[in-house]
């Protein structure tokens, strides 16, 4: 039998992950009569095996289906790969400007030569920031657009500084200290934030449920930088959000680009 803190440092999930992990019924360790938590050696297995599902962008609760139903492995990577393939139009120099021809053609008057003579940098989410191919991704999800130029600056009362796409690990590591964490969706997701207060959440989660399902926000305690880490896979992709609050202290709120991406590809459908 392998004691928490040793199966901690042989699988490389940190203490409050492996609770965490528990909780959710990913990794369950054996009760003592004492209540110490022991794990034994076929459970490293396991923990490598969540480990390289979250780095091929799985999140947790499509692990947990995995466990939950093994005659259906083929059914659910197949859902994954079919998101993974459409959140690759992040990394596209051309789906996501294509996109926005195809969309600008169905309502406008404009031809296609007219819109091609168009600057289309000129277009972009005045928010967006990081790299060319990352700002454009606002043309394949105009929800984002409406939801953060139009609503959370107002519902928030804040000022929004900018907006980045970028993977999670390349956040991480840019990260100086432990952000706050909070589960959203109620599906085994997190956001993570700097400087949120309780009168932001408030106006967040109200910009968010005029178009779909709220959000949640709920604050998690007792992570550490460490732990925040392994919450998801380093390829991950998240939208980082910086803003200013009237008073000029600035913050941020990190959210997971998967479900949002997916919610907003059901609500095309409604």
């Amino acid at each position: 039998m392998i004691q928490i803190k040793d199966f901690s440092k042989n699988s490389g999930i940190s203490i409050r992950m492996l609770r965490y992990l528990e909780e959710q019924g990913l990794l369950l360790p054996f009760r003592a009569e004492n209540n110490y938590r022991y794990y034994n050696d076929s459970q490293y297995e396991i923990a490598e095996f969540i480990k390289s599902l979250q780095n091929l962008g799985f999140q947790l609760k499509e692990i947990k289906e995995l466990q939950d139903s093994p005659g259906e492995e083929a059914s659910i990577v197949s859902k994954v790969l079919e998101r993974e393939k459409e959140i690759a139009e992040i990394k596209s120099d051309s789906i996501p400007y294509l996109r926005y021809l195809v969309d600008q053609l169905n309502t406008s008057k404009k031809s296609l030569i007219q819109l091609l003579k168009t600057n289309p940098e000129e277009k972009k989410m005045k928010t967006m920031g990081g790299e060319e191919k990352f700002q454009r991704v606002a043309y394949s999800i105009p929800l984002l657009k409406t939801i953060y130029e139009d609503h959370i600056e107002k519902e928030a009362d804040i000022e929004l500084v900018a907006t980045d796409l970028m993977k999670f690990g390349q956040w991480y590591d840019e990260l100086k200290s432990t952000p706050q964490v909070f589960s959203i969706l109620s599906e085994s997701s997190f956001a993570f934030g700097v400087s949120v207060s309780e009168s932001f959440i408030k106006g967040y989660k109200k910009a968010w449920k005029q178009f779909l399902p709220d959000i949640g926000l709920d604050l998690v305690e007792d992570f550490t930088k460490e732990d925040v880490g392994q919450l998801m896979g380093i390829h991950e992709i998240i939208i980082r959000t910086e803003f200013k609050y009237k008073d000029g202290t600035t913050g941020f709120i990190v959210i997971p680009y998967t479900p949002i991406f997916t919610m907003t590809r059901l609500k095309s459908f409604d």
